[in-house]
């Protein structure tokens, strides 16, 4: 009973946390927000363009090509290795740094599997299953009709991907798709299985790391130590197979190896960040102005998400956002996959969000 009336207590919190930001509004926080609001998308249209490496650089699929001869030579019994060795040397990349030398639990599944078109099948299967579940959220969060169909198609990146050859290879896709699967299975209770599912993303790509600590944060916050304990030790025993790496791969760096010059801390801001937020399928096929509109819109309808999954969701993609605006090269937009696919769902809320932010003035205007 104890616990039962704690969880409601919970709930009711960040309920009226929320409320407070959207329903009690008064006009002049009313005005701040849609100056900010507008604020963003004018800067946004002033400084988004298309994502770089789609038009030039690595344009031809050249990381895809280099993924694929890697999980190729594991599949013919060649050490990872020693396969992602020759193979990032061959294309060029810098190979002096560790962080170019991508984990190794993702290609060796994939080249110990009989063919690459299972693993194109299981994303594909899960791209399936965390639709359903987003759905069956949306429904018992008694969203209407519109909503869960307009949601659903939203929700869709991560099946389009899966569809395509190629993505299937990518780090940053199954990752990110894994991080959506496991917001989905938290926002159905299923902490333990959430916890399981977001772990094998950080596994597989170190960039989850963000997703990761927001969950045991929120955790902590909530008081569930049990929980909190879970991604606690999944953290540890991710540093472990983190070092394991780090040291083998440092033993095969030579002197001949090529350096990034200038490194990953490029001080993007928001260009940057839209330019990751451009990975969603929908954004891709888009002009990039449109990208500039929507993911500010999209900001603002996270603040209608009146749920403890709504408050992780919307921490997740703020400092995926705030990282991405410190660190990241132009050619690595593609690290948006990490939570490009989480960013429409505040469309979703956002009619219901603006409207509410003209209700401060209509209420002046009745007095």
């Amino acid at each position: 009973m104890t616990i039962t009336t704690h969880g409601a207590a919970t709930a009711k919190k960040h309920s009226s946390s929320n409320n407070d930001l959207i329903i009690g509004l008064n006009p002049f926080r009313a005005i701040l927000i849609w100056a900010g609001l507008l604020a963003f998308i004018i800067y946004g249209l002033a400084v988004c363009r298309p994502i770089p490496n789609l038009y030039g650089g690595r344009a031809n699929g050249e990381d895809l090509k280099c993924y694929q001869a890697i999980v190729a030579k594991i599949h013919a019994g060649e050490n990872y290795y020693s396969a992602a060795g020759y193979e990032l040397r061959r294309m060029g990349y810098a190979t002096a740094s560790v962080f170019n030398w991508r984990l190794p639990l993702l290609a060796w599944l994939l080249g110990k599997l009989p063919s690459p078109i299972i693993g194109r099948a299981t994303i594909f299967l899960l791209a399936l299953l965390l639709l359903y579940l987003w759905l069956k959220v949306f429904q018992q969060n008694e969203f209407s009709p519109g909503q869960i169909v307009f949601g659903g198609l939203l929700l869709a990146g991560p099946l389009i991907y899966s569809v395509i050859p190629g993505p299937f290879l990518m780090h940053e896709f199954w990752a990110g798709t894994l991080i959506l699967l496991s917001l989905a299975l938290y926002a159905h209770r299923w902490h333990n299985t959430s916890v399981l599912v977001g772990l094998t993303a950080l596994f597989l790509r170190e960039l989850a790391l963000p997703f990761v600590l927001v969950m045991l944060v929120l955790a902590l916050v909530d008081r569930r130590r049990r929980e909190a304990m879970l991604w606690f030790c999944g953290i540890l025993i991710f540093g472990v197979e983190f070092l394991f790496h780090w040291t083998l791969v440092t033993r095969l760096i030579t002197e001949n190896d090529k350096v990034l010059q200038g490194g990953w801390i490029a001080f993007g801001g928001w260009p940057f960040v839209l330019n990751t937020a451009q990975m969603h399928p929908f954004l891709v096929l888009a002009p990039a102005w449109m990208t500039a509109v929507v993911v500010p819109i999209s900001l603002l309808g996270l603040l209608g998400q009146r749920s403890d999954w709504g408050t992780r969701l919307t921490c997740t993609i703020l400092v995926y956002m705030l990282a991405f605006a410190v660190v990241g090269r132009p050619f690595n937009a593609y690290w948006g996959l990490m939570y490009a696919f989480l960013v429409p769902i505040g469309l979703v809320q956002a009619p219901r969000v603006i409207s509410r932010l003209f209700k401060p003035f209509k209420a002046a205007t009745i007095h």
